[in-house]
């Protein structure tokens, strides 16, 4: 078996402009972690014949991948462009083009929630998946966003119609946050964390994830297209032909912010066990680590001396783990108006300053054989899944946090999934 790629080079609408061929290199990172990363080589000459100018910041690169022979192939990601780079390469002193983007999600650090504290902008009660949205809708949704003062402001939205947000679903546990003056990255990633600890402490309790993702487009299609109507040409059966090459996507594509609850991916726990004997797990390597851990966290509010109010966010759970193990933190919540909510501030440094539970391991992309499961990377596992692991007499149910696929000068193509923590 193997894999097939196409990768379309789109303008900031994600209109089509060109398919990246003849490309010397690629390597393609997706993230549950941050930002997803990509990168492709060109022999310069060449590219430059087909397109110019060759780079416009936030010009996209859609990559589509195909697992095996046979599978229709698949949207994996989409980056934005954000770094050119021209050098000779010494081996036979051709220019190469080298292209560097980030996930769409980085669309969300370019943008910081700009009014002032204490207002109703800044300090928010509510589900976690739909304060998110609420704070994505406020800095950077057309028809939405506010200046600094709380007044409709378009100029800090991204482009109308281009960019959505995903309706509200309310499956997030209620907290509350201050969030001014603070990228709009840093605070969804702090609610997810909360959201992440709250799990923990109860079953009813959901875990939030977030991404930017395309949204309402047309899907890809493998078929041979007719030139007059664009519609596919059937065969006898009234099936499709497909084609490798061709593409149905001539138009712009949206993005949208979306909210995921409970897991990001697919539960796969009941399915094939990844381990070395198994062939599609390489390179474990088991710790546990207490170096930095802390279970108990102080958050201080108003007042001045004995008269300033405090509360704990405690895990009694791990505290109790060693007659020596409470760990503490303190926390400033003077900025938290409402002072009976202050012991939620800390939740998030709970989620943070637990113990690294670390399984450093690559999930191989494998067909497979007679005595070895087929662990197919887009079919068998993938960004966000639960997966069963086995090592060290031990078996962790192991979330896929960071998938990487690469193709190097020769041809070898490298595809690997990793989660470095477990029992996130």
């Amino acid at each position: 078996m193997s894999s097939r790629y196409e990768f379309w080079l789109t303008d900031d609408k994600g209109k089509l402009l060109l398919n990246l061929e003849g490309y010397s290199f690629f390597a393609y990172s997706r993230s549950l972690l941050g930002l997803g990363t990509f990168t492709m080589g060109l022999p310069y000459q060449d590219f430059r014949k087909r397109i110019f100018p060759v780079f416009q910041p936030d010009w996209r690169v859609e990559c589509w991948r195909s697992p095996a022979t046979g599978i229709p192939m698949r949207r994996d990601a989409v980056y934005l462009l954000r770094k050119k780079n021209i050098y000779t390469r010494t081996t036979d002193n051709v220019q190469i083009i080298q292209f560097y983007g980030r996930s769409t999600i980085d669309l969300l650090n370019r943008r910081v929630v700009v009014q002032a504290a204490g207002t109703e902008w800044t300090r928010k009660e509510g589900a976690i998946d739909d304060l998110m949205k609420e704070i994505v809708r406020e800095q950077m949704l057309y028809g939405s966003a506010l200046d600094e003062t709380g007044a409709l402001d378009n100029t800090r939205a991204y482009p109308e119609g281009e960019f959505s947000v995903q309706a509200d679903f309310g499956l997030g546990p209620i907290v509350t946050v201050n969030c001014a003056e603070t990228r709009v990255m840093d605070v969804l990633k702090q609610l997810k964390d909360t959201s992440f600890e709250l799990a923990k402490e109860s079953t009813s309790n959901y875990k939030i994830y977030f991404d930017i993702l395309p949204y309402n487009v047309t899907t890809f299609a493998g078929y041979i297209l007719d030139e007059e109507n664009a519609d596919p040409i059937l065969d006898e059966q009234g099936f499709p032909l497909e084609s490798e090459t061709s593409i149905s996507v001539n138009s712009g594509i949206g993005l949208q912010f979306q909210t995921f609850a409970g897991l990001y991916g697919q539960d796969r726990t009941l399915g094939a066990v990844y381990s070395v004997e198994n062939g599609n797990l390489e390179g474990p390597n088991y710790s546990m680590d207490h170096l930095e851990e802390r279970n108990a966290v102080i958050v201080k509010g108003f007042g001045r001396g004995d008269s300033r109010v405090s509360d704990w966010a405690l895990d009694s759970d791990r505290i109790n783990q060693s007659r020596w193990n409470r760990c503490e933190l303190f926390r400033d919540g003077s900025q938290e108006p409402d002072q009976d909510k202050l012991a939620d501030l800390g939740r998030a440094d709970l989620w943070d300053g637990k113990p690294v539970e670390e399984l450093a391991a690559e999930i191989l992309n494998s067909a497979g054989g007679p005595q070895t499961p087929r662990s197919l990377y887009g079919i068998d596992w993938d960004l966000g899944d639960l997966l069963p692991i086995e090592y060290g007499d031990k078996r962790f149910d192991v979330e896929v946090s960071i998938v990487y696929v690469a193709m190097d000068e020769n041809g070898r193509e490298t595809v690997t999934g990793r989660n470095e923590v477990v029992g996130q």
